[in-house]
């Protein structure tokens, strides 16, 4: 169906429903970044593909907000005249103008919003004509014909060897968090955290290795965790069934129906879908609000799971490395393109030791689609090769022992001097933020500065977080952490033991994109101040550095960064691929 006829049916069916606004998030009812196709009902109205974002759907008008990776996107797979972008920042301040004009009928699913979400909707309505309808069933479903299904997947053991702690360690931690608040129970609806907790994964979810569940931590009973029972293998599910009462997750509805009329439940308000709070409202349960604590014991890595990010990120830089050679020395540029070049690389992966993924879909953009912080390629877009143009290629895989996530901006050819002027800018900007030295305490937004200065220098700067967290065989997208200008999200502390993204960038529309990727761990020095110790080791194209742009420190880096990739590297390359190695990590 064509985005004119999808976006009518739902306005016509509002117009029968007497409903007179929607909001639609990207997401599904485990309040995921990352989602399956059932639950692309966002894309579904506005055609618009990108892993963010929001609508508000009128009976005769509609807007799309998208944050800055996604602008240009957006404007190509919309349609200009049925539906108006917008800045993701604007939305709560739009929400506010719109609502406040008339009395308005707002249509919410309250599975597809946490409850932070639908307060902050609430407060703002609170003095005007405007008022909340929660759905029983989500309206677009009602007009999307043959809509995809939810597929469940074999449920799979993460062990010790890779997890570095046991599943009993960690729920004895989550009762010990439970009798510290006071608290009889505590609802987990947050799946990373949830496979995280249990030492359980699965491929529910395409590139993160999710199982579709839900879980209550109870102080003086085992957890109940509700899941597709049938995907679990009887050895795991004899495992499991030890420590935790396993329930169909068709019946989450009763996930509440055990507890007394005395005892409380506790749940985090922002990563948690209304649905469960309209759930023990009706139930008349006491409940309170408390922080996840496993977001925060998740993002810190112990140390064999640290162990597994070193040794996950040597050889994942191994296989990007051997692309770059190809790139550079063996590849048929008249027979490539980007969907080719992103399934050599893919190829090169999937041989590695404990490779079970890629940890998302290959950004592998040519030209003026480099320019496209979030560019994933299709059949129609993608572009042939040719020389004296950018590629930049963003890709990672899930290994057993960790989550990989690197970028790297290549020339086939001859750059221009604009070009190796933004990109030494971009280096220069990656190099100030993975040498920074900083105290505990220290955000992420606090240091985003660093990476931004020298594109600052000549009035640019790009319109994208700067670096993101990062899961073991988990999210490649985890939060707390995270490094960025603005406060739009929540942001924590920069804590010992946790991975962030290092990736500044510089995009020109329809010419040519360029971003520097490496992951970081963040480490305590013997003066107790934190730094960050690199995790991606792979060259950084020398072709595009001019070093009259470098001062002494920053070629002293890249020189020694150099160094390190060659003696890391070279003993798993063939002779040629050593060769050009020794070539391209020659000091500056």
């Amino acid at each position: 169906m064509s985005l004119k006829s999808n976006l009518a049916k739902l306005q016509s069916k509002l117009n029968d429903e007497d409903i007179d606004i929607l909001i639609i998030n990207r997401t599904d009812e485990f309040l995921n970044e990352y989602i399956s196709p059932y639950a692309e009902r966002l894309n579904f109205i506005t055609n618009f593909s990108g892993s963010a974002g929001r609508a508000i759907v009128f009976r005769d008008k509609a807007f799309l907000y998208v944050d800055g990776r996604y602008t240009f996107q957006a404007k190509e797979q919309t349609n200009s005249k049925e539906i108006q972008l917008k800045h993701l920042q604007s939305f709560w301040e739009d929400f506010k103008i719109y609502t406040s004009e008339e009395k308005y009928k707002i249509a919410i699913d309250s599975k597809l919003h946490s409850i932070k979400e639908i307060k902050k909707i609430q407060n703002i309505i609170e003095n005007t004509a405007s008022y909340i309808i929660f759905l029983n069933s989500n309206i677009i479903d009602s007009i999307w014909i043959n809509k995809p299904k939810i597929e469940y997947s074999n449920i799979f053991d993460h062990p010790i060897k890779f997890a570095g702690k046991d599943r009993i360690k960690k729920l004895e931690k989550c009762n010990k968090f439970l009798k510290k608040e006071n608290v009889d129970h505590y609802l987990i609806s947050g799946l990373d955290n949830i496979a995280w907790l249990l030492n359980i994964r699965a491929d529910d979810i395409l590139y993160t290795p999710l199982v579709y569940s839900y879980l209550l931590i109870s102080k003086n009973n085992q957890p109940s965790l509700y899941v597709n029972q049938n995907k679990i293998n009887d050895q795991l599910m004899g495992e499991i069934k030890k420590i935790i009462n396993i329930y169909s997750i068709e019946k989450v509805d009763n996930i509440f129906s055990k507890i007394k009329y005395n005892e409380t439940v506790g749940f985090d308000f922002s990563n948690t879908s209304y649905y469960f709070l309209n759930l023990l409202e009706k139930n008349n349960i006491k409940y309170m609000y408390i922080k996840n604590p496993c977001i925060l014991w998740k993002a810190v890595k112990n140390k064999v799971e640290q162990d597994g990010a070193f040794a996950s990120n040597l050889r994942d830089g191994v296989s990007i490395t051997r692309f770059i050679y190809w790139l550079k020395n063996e590849m048929d540029i008249n027979s490539t393109n980007e969907i080719s070049a992103a399934n050599y690389l893919k190829t090169l992966r999937i041989n590695n030791n404990f490779f079970h993924s890629l940890s998302f879909d290959t950004i592998s953009a040519f030209g003026k689609n480099a320019a496209l912080p979030h560019y994933r390629v299709n059949k129609l877009s993608n572009t042939d090769f040719k020389m004296n143009n950018i590629y930049l290629v963003d890709s990672g895989a899930q290994y057993y022992d960790g989550t990989t996530d690197i970028t790297r901006t290549i020339i086939l050819g001859i750059p221009t001097d604009e070009q190796k002027d933004r990109f030494t800018r971009v280096l220069k900007g990656h190099i100030a933020l993975t040498s920074h030295i900083f105290k505990k305490g220290t955000k992420g937004t606090e240091i985003d500065y660093l990476a931004r200065e020298s594109l600052n220098e000549i009035g640019c700067d790009y319109d994208h977080g700067t670096g993101h967290g990062i899961g073991s065989f988990l999210s490649v997208h985890e939060p707390p952490q995270r490094i960025a200008k603005s406060s739009m999200f929540e942001s924590s502390e920069l804590l010992k033991g946790m991975i962030l993204s290092n990736e500044p960038g510089y995009y020109k529309l329809n010419e040519y994109g360029i971003r520097i990727e490496n992951l970081v761990l963040v480490r305590e020095n013997d003066n107790n101040l934190f730094f960050f110790e690199n995790l991606s080791w792979c060259p950084i194209d020398r072709d595009l550095i001019n070093k009259d742009l470098l001062n002494e420190k920053e070629t002293q880096w890249i020189n020694q960064y150099h160094k390190k990739v060659f003696v890391k590297l070279s003993t798993y390359l063939n002779h040629k691929e050593k060769k050009w190695l020794e070539l391209a990590t020659e000091p500056l």
